[in-house]
C-alpha cells in the first residue's frame, strides 16, 4: 500500500471515530445552554416581580457554570453563595435544604469544604433520574431563594 492510500485510510478511520464519538456524546442527558438560559430568565423575572435582588448560578454535572446572573442591586457575596449552593446540591444530589438536615444529624460532614446547606440549591434532573446539573440562588430570604430556584428548574423542563 502506498503512502497516499495509507493516509486516506487513516483519515477515513479518524473521521469515523470522531463521528461515532459525537453521536455517543448526545445519547447521555445533559444541561444545554438554552435550558440554563431559560432557568436564569425565569428566576430573574420572579425576583424582579417581587423586588428581590439575587444571584443565580446554574452548573452542569462537571460543576462548570453554564449560565449565571447577578442582578444590579444584589450583593457581591450573593454570587458566591449561589455558586456554593449549586455545588452543594450537585455534589449531594439533593436540595440544599435536605443537605442541611443531613448535616444536623451527622455533624461530621460539616468538615467538607464548600458545603452550604441552606435553602436555594436544587439539582437539575433530566430523563429518568439523570443528574445533569444544579441551580443555586442567593440574595434574599431562604424561602425566596428556594422559590426562585424552583422556578428556574421548572423553566428548564
Amino acid at each position: 500500500m502506498n503512502i497516499n492510500a495509507k493516509s486516506l485510510l487513516l483519515g477515513a478511520s479518524l473521521a469515523l471515530v470522531a463521528s461515532a464519538a459525537t453521536a455517543q456524546e448526545n445519547t447521555r442527558p445533559y444541561l444545554s445552554l438554552d435550558a440554563a438560559g431559560k432557568g436564569v430568565s425565569a428566576c430573574v423575572a420572579m425576583a424582579k416581580e417581587n423586588g428581590w435582588n439575587m444571584s443565580i448560578v446554574i452548573i452542569d454535572r462537571g460543576e462548570d457554570v453554564v449560565a449565571s446572573a447577578r442582578m444590579d442591586q444584589a450583593l457581591p457575596a450573593s454570587y458566591k453563595g449561589a455558586t456554593l449552593k449549586a455545588n452543594t446540591s450537585l455534589s449531594w444530589g439533593m436540595p440544599t435544604e435536605q443537605v442541611n438536615e443531613v448535616l444536623e444529624n451527622a455533624p461530621v460532614y460539616k468538615q467538607f469544604p464548600g458545603i452550604l446547606g441552606i435553602a436555594g440549591g436544587l439539582p437539575v434532573i433530566k430523563g429518568e433520574n439523570a443528574l445533569v446539573g444544579a441551580v443555586g440562588v442567593a440574595g434574599s430570604s431562604m424561602e425566596n431563594d428556594a422559590a426562585c430556584a424552583k422556578a428556574a428548574v421548572e423553566a428548564m423542563r
